[in-house]
């Protein structure tokens, strides 16, 4: 073999060697160039999905501090109601003992008047009546009953009911009440100047207008409006 042949084999053996070396680089960039891609497209989806769990837990703390904060709140309000319970509770046991106090109280006060106008005449026990109903103005009640009249002033119904139907003044309940209410009535008239007619009736203990009318009428043969005419003629005929 002539020393040419054998370069140009050792030249071509070599060329062929270079192109199989770059044949395989170049099958192994692609492979390598393959997984890279392959790689990056996988990041990018579990940045992907990171960001999609990143903002689902971003929501869901968002409504855990939601919850957290309507917690806190019915927190607060069920201690708001457990603080008002209490002073309510409280309020009760205070009037419920206020409430004994005064029922005591009325016990008290009404064996006193019992043992108070044991003894007394007719004559002294209606002195201690009239007494008694001008400092509490029991009277102006138009409601007022024999049985509660009996029992504010300590006294039984049937002792209450003799005394009035034996009273020569009187004759009933009724009589007495109306008197009292048409003496405080009239004073109001004079004193009350800008009073109307209903509301000095009412604050008398006359049940209505009508009532009032008719009572002033039939003792002093005129109205109430001409009997507060007649006072206010009579105030500037002495000025």
């Amino acid at each position: 073999m002539t020393p040419n042949i054998l370069i140009v084999g050792i030249i071509i053996s070599l060329v062929t060697a270079f192109v199989i070396t770059m044949l395989i680089l170049d099958a192994s960039a692609k492979k390598i160039i393959s997984a890279n891609t392959k790689l990056v497209e996988s990041q990018n989806t579990l940045l992907e999905l990171n960001k999609i769990q990143s903002g689902e837990l971003e929501k869901r703390m968002s409504e855990l501090e939601k919850q957290s904060s309507k917690l806190e709140e019915q927190k607060e309000m069920i201690e708001s109601l457990q603080r008002q319970q209490e002073e309510l509770s409280q309020q009760l046991k205070n009037v419920a003992m206020d409430e004994v106090s005064q029922l005591r109280e009325q016990t008290r006060l009404h064996r006193e008047h019992i043992e108070l106008t044991a003894d007394m005449t007719d004559e002294e026990l209606m002195a201690w009546i009239d007494q008694q109903m001008d400092e509490t103005r029991l009277f102006t009640d138009s409601r007022l009953t024999l049985k509660t009249m009996a029992k504010s002033l300590g006294l039984t119904q049937k002792r209450l009911d003799l005394l009035f139907k034996n009273n020569e003044k009187y004759k009933s309940l009724g009589n007495y009440l109306n008197e009292k209410r048409f003496l405080l009535a009239c004073r109001l008239l004079r004193e009350e100047p800008h009073w109307t007619i209903e509301a000095v009736g009412a604050e008398a203990g006359f049940g209505g207008r009508r009532t009032f009318q008719v009572e002033v009428k039939r003792r002093l043969g005129i109205t109430p409006i001409q009997y507060r005419q007649l006072q206010i003629l009579s105030e500037k005929g002495e000025e």
